[in-house]
């Protein structure tokens, strides 16, 4: 477990994470009566998911020089080009959106920081539940 067990509650009838779309929907509400607008929002979560759009796909590389001998079922099309151009191109365009937009950007990166000492916290107390 890495976060809040209410979190991860499945509503019964529709089989939907309810208690953390509620959670998301509260946390966007209060985002805009701090203040921000829909542009900033988008701003942010665009950063942070293209950030992780590139890191997935940086993992191509490092899982075939780690386990080169696991069997690949699916065979990637213009490996190692193709997966080479959308990690330049994601991190083309991630250096584009932090260079016109630095301060949403940065509140990105502070956001994704942030979530750093919880994920430790979390972590400690599973490896804890655990023994």
């Amino acid at each position: 477990r890495y976060f809040f067990r209410a979190l991860a509650e499945v509503h019964p009838r529709f089989h939907t994470p309810s208690v953390a779309i509620a959670a998301q929907a509260l946390l966007s509400i209060l985002l805009l009566l701090l203040g921000a607008n829909f542009r900033q929002l988008f701003s942010l979560a665009i950063f942070a998911e293209w950030l992780f759009y590139m890191i997935a796909g940086s993992t191509v590389f490092v899982f075939r020089w780690r386990e080169p001998q696991t069997a690949r079922p699916y065979r990637m099309w213009g490996y190692p080009f193709v997966p080479a151009v959308f990690v330049l191109v994601a991190a083309a365009l991630l250096g584009y959106t932090f260079k016109n937009d630095w301060p949403n950007s940065g509140y990105g990166v502070l956001v994704i920081l942030a979530g750093i000492p919880l994920f430790t916290y979390f972590s400690r107390a599973r490896r804890q539940q655990s023994r």
